[in-house]
């Protein structure tokens, strides 16, 4: 089996959880468990690190929410219980991605404008799901490895390896001939030619290694 860490945005997904993870004051919004009944009405427990009286201001303020609770705090932690109408978007992320061998692990993590998880299942499903998004959705792969006995046994590039070797492939370096030295990279990111180097070696092995694994 496989397994994919993956980020995914899009117009039409914004829902009460995506607000309250962009909401001044809430550091960090997971979820914890998801009821599958209504894909409509969908119902999550979270962990949101943050302020109690910012999480209670926005699911009080939300026309979308039909039910919530906090269920407990601890050291800025809260563990909440919400129920809200869902777009369309979500419902259909929720339904392809449990489909065939597919799985979601949890927890997933909710940004302002973005979901970020891991999803198990064969090589063919996995490229079949984020192949068919809806118009307008992306998906941006962030981790991707062999899954096995509860492990993660991935290949994942840091912020700063994946910014070189956007900038590298952007400026031709990946060309044939090659159009841009390790120097005329280090020109545009303002930093020595030497790190390109370093960067782009140890990106180029992960990638490999997830190709070869």
């Amino acid at each position: 089996m496989r397994y994919v860490r993956v980020r995914i945005s899009g117009p039409n997904t914004d829902s009460p959880v995506t607000t309250l993870a962009a909401t001044s004051g809430i550091e960090r919004v997971q979820l914890l468990a998801g009821g599958v009944a209504e894909t409509e009405t969908p119902t999550y427990t979270l962990s949101v690190r943050g302020s109690e009286a910012r999480i209670r201001e926005v699911f009080e303020d939300s026309a979308d929410v039909l039910a919530w609770e906090i269920a407990g705090t601890e050291a800025n932690l809260a563990y909440v219980y919400v129920q809200f109408e869902a777009p369309p978007q979500v419902g259909w992320l929720r339904e392809q991605l449990t489909r065939n061998s597919l799985v979601v692990l949890l927890p997933a993590t909710f940004h302002a404008d973005s979901v970020e998880l891991t999803v198990v299942g064969t090589q063919d499903d996995l490229s079949a799901v984020f192949e068919t998004l809806p118009a307008g959705m992306k998906s941006t792969v962030l981790e991707v490895g062999t899954y096995q006995d509860s492990t993660h046994r991935g290949h994942s590039l840091t912020d700063r390896q994946r910014t070189v070797v956007k900038t590298a492939h952007e400026m031709g370096y990946y060309d044939q001939p090659r159009n841009a030295s390790h120097q005329e990279i280090a020109n545009e990111l303002d930093c020595a030619a030497s790190t390109v180097g370093e960067h782009l070696q140890k990106a180029e092995k992960q990638l490999v290694g997830a190709l070869f694994e």
